[in-house]
């Protein structure tokens, strides 16, 4: 079940996930989450937990990026990841973006796999202090030139 409205439950979930699943930088809270809620999606499991979450925002006029893709250790390779980009896609597109970018972690296998099957291409790459990474720049046009 996809949704984007965050209640309180869920957005501790969400942030325990953010916390324990990615290698932040920045702590998340429920309170940070619901500052943010209606750039939230996620998917729910059959217990009504949250399965897999994900941040869209706008950056630009143009543009969305997606923040912090994450599965719950229990529901990975169960199709949440790939269901969430294409309704970030879908929601994206409906408010006029363009271009979807995200940022990908060099280490993360699973991630460059999932959004190489969603069609975005790494098209450039940094090194981040704060973390210690390299860190790929992923991007897909959502309405082609013409």
């Amino acid at each position: 079940m996809w949704n984007d409205v965050v209640d309180k439950k869920h957005a501790e979930q969400i942030a325990e996930l953010l916390n324990k699943q990615n290698k932040l930088v920045v702590h998340y809270d429920a309170r940070k989450v619901l500052q943010s809620a209606k750039n939230y999606l996620y998917e729910l499991a059959e217990s009504g937990d949250v399965a897999a979450c994900l941040e869209l925002k706008r950056v630009q006029w143009y543009q969305f990026e997606v923040d912090h893709l994450t599965v719950h250790s229990d529901y990975l390779r169960r199709g949440h990841g790939q269901r969430l980009v294409d309704q970030a896609e879908q929601k994206a597109m409906t408010e006029n973006g363009r271009l979807l970018q995200c940022t990908i972690r060099q280490d993360n296998a699973a991630s460059e796999g999932l959004f190489t099957k969603c069609a975005f291409s790494r098209v450039a790459q940094f090194y981040y202090p704060l973390s210690g990474n390299n860190v790929g720049v992923w991007q897909k046009v959502i309405s082609p030139a013409r």
